[in-house]
C-alpha cells in the first residue's frame, strides 16, 4: 500500500509544470492553453503583471470605463486566447501594451476641459443654489444648499455619473461647512479659471433677505423685487454676530433690506488662505 502511495505521488509531481511564474491573475486557476503557458513561462508572466498594472492605470484615467473593460476582454478572446504558440502571446502582449501605454499617454497630456472637475476649490454656479447630498445620488439626503457663488473643496470623483436639468456631468465627493458631502460637477466651476462675473461693486441693492449660511464663509441671499436672488458674503457689521455664532436671528427672514454691494474674499477654514472672489454686502439697512 506504502508503494502505491508513493508512486502515486511521484506521477503526481512529474504531472507538474517544473517553474510556475507570477502571473497578474491566480495560476492555480489557470485554464486555458494560454493562462497555462503564460504562468510557466517568465517572460510572458512578466509581460502579463506589466499589462496588468497598465490597464489599471488607462482605467484609472477614463470616464468611460466600461467600454475600456469590454475593449480588454474582446482582446483577451480574440487576440490572447487564440494564440497557439508563445511567439504569438508576446505579440500579442506587446501589441495591447502599447495600445494601453497610449490611452494612458494621451489622458495625461490632454487639457482639461470646462466640464472636467479635479480636485480643488470651486465655486457653485447653480441657481439659486447648489444642493449638498450625503451619497452622490439625487436621492441621497439631502445637507444644504450652497448658494451661487459659494465655495466648496472636491476631495475626489466618483464613478457615478448623471444627467440633471440637462447637463451632463459626475458626483463629486467635496469638502463642505467642515463634513464631507456629495454633489454633481456639472454645476461647479473651478475658482481659478473662472471668468470674471459682471460686479455690482458699488451699487445697492433692494429686497428681502431669503437665505443665510455659514461653513468657512457666510453667505447671506437677498431676492430683488424682480424675484432674482442675489447671493454674497455677509460682511455688513449687521452680519457680525451672525457670523460669530454661524446663525442669523428668524427674525430677519424676509425683511426688507437695502445693501451696498461690493467685492470680497472668500477663505478657507483656516481663515488665511484666499479662494477667490466674490459679491459682498458690506452695509445692510433694514426697511420698514
Amino acid at each position: 500500500m506504502k508503494k502505491n502511495i508513493q508512486g502515486f505521488l511521484l506521477g503526481a509531481v512529474l504531472l507538474l509544470p517544473l517553474h510556475s511564474y507570477a502571473a497578474s491573475f491566480n495560476c492555480a486557476k489557470a485554464k486555458t492553453w494560454s493562462e497555462k503557458t503564460v504562468c510557466n513561462t517568465k517572460q510572458l508572466s512578466h509581460l502579463d503583471e506589466l499589462l496588468a498594472a497598465s490597464f489599471q492605470k488607462a482605467l484609472d484615467g477614463t470616464r468611460d470605463k466600461a467600454a475600456l473593460k469590454a475593449e480588454e476582454g474582446e482582446w483577451l478572446t480574440t487576440e490572447r486566447n487564440a494564440c497557439t504558440d508563445v511567439d504569438c502571446l508576446k505579440e500579442a502582449y506587446t501589441s495591447r501594451l502599447a495600445v494601453l501605454n497610449n490611452k494612458i499617454a494621451n489622458a495625461e497630456e490632454a487639457p482639461a476641459t470646462e466640464s472636467d472637475t479635479s480636485t480643488g476649490w470651486y465655486k457653485a454656479i447653480a441657481q439659486p443654489n447648489l444642493t449638498v447630498r450625503n451619497s452622490a445620488d439625487v436621492t441621497g439626503k439631502k445637507l444644504g444648499n450652497v448658494p451661487y457663488g459659494g465655495k466648496v473643496k472636491v476631495l475626489a470623483r466618483t464613478d457615478k455619473t448623471d444627467s440633471i436639468g440637462g447637463r451632463d456631468g459626475t458626483w463629486v465627493k467635496i469638502e463642505w461647512q467642515g463634513k464631507t458631502a456629495y454633489t454633481f460637477d456639472a454645476f461647479l466651476e473651478k475658482l481659478a479659471a473662472s471668468e470674471s462675473k459682471a460686479k455690482a461693486a458699488g451699487k445697492t441693492l433692494e429686497g428681502t433677505i431669503t437665505a443665510y449660511e455659514c461653513g468657512d464663509n457666510c453667505y447671506l441671499t437677498i431676492t430683488d423685487k424682480q424675484g432674482v436672488e442675489h447671493s454674497g458674503l455677509c460682511s455688513a457689521p449687521l452680519c457680525d454676530a451672525w457670523n460669530e455664532v454661524a446663525e442669523m436671528p428668524a427674525k430677519f427672514k424676509n425683511k426688507k433690506v437695502k445693501a451696498s454691494v461690493g467685492t470680497g474674499t472668500q477663505y478657507d477654514g483656516s481663515g488665511t488662505t484666499a479662494m477667490g472672489e466674490m459679491d459682498a454686502f458690506e452695509a445692510i439697512t433694514l426697511l420698514k
